[in-house]
């Protein structure tokens, strides 16, 4: 089953796990979380979003209740996945940099998001992929993403 998921796809999902999913078909194709967090990025109380972790996977995915609660943004932060057959997890700066670059993903924006007194973090967007790439102490951390959008407000579920 975690071979079906080996595949990072930049706007469809993770191998054959793909955004739009409902939580019923993700809770069917991966069984139950190691852990479910429901918050909101907002003060509104309708704006809820449903995090699921699944620590043996590596995998954290998330469900937007904007959205009808469907699967709207997958983590990994293991080097068993692989974006265009490399796997990128542990990956220094530079490195990770140069690999991004023969991918050519779209425009690299590196932004130090580091607090004082804490790890050094770095993001790196490639916007026109719906994608971030995280970086603690120079090395990739976590790769993030989510489907593409049509405009500001329209998603565009893949098929």
């Amino acid at each position: 089953m975690k071979k079906a998921l080996k595949e990072i796809k930049p706007g469809y999902g993770l191998g054959n796990l793909k955004f739009g999913m409902s939580r019923a078909e993700v809770k069917l194709m991966l069984g139950e979380p190691s852990f479910i967090d429901k918050y909101s990025h907002s003060d509104s109380a309708d704006d809820l979003t449903e995090s699921w972790e699944y620590d043996d996977l590596g995998l954290s995915i998330s469900f937007d209740e904007d959205e009808n609660w469907k699967l709207i943004m997958i983590s990994i932060n293991s080097d068993f996945y692989e974006l265009n057959g490399v796997s990128l997890i542990g990956l220094k700066e530079k490195e990770l940099l140069a690999k991004l670059e023969a991918m050519n993903l779209g425009d690299l924006d590196l932004e130090d998001c580091s607090d004082l007194g804490s790890d050094e973090q770095k993001v790196i967007e490639v916007e026109e992929k719906a994608i971030n790439f995280w970086l603690i102490d120079d090395a990739l951390d976590e790769i993030q993403w989510s489907p593409f959008f049509i405009d500001d407000d329209t998603i565009d579920w893949p098929k």
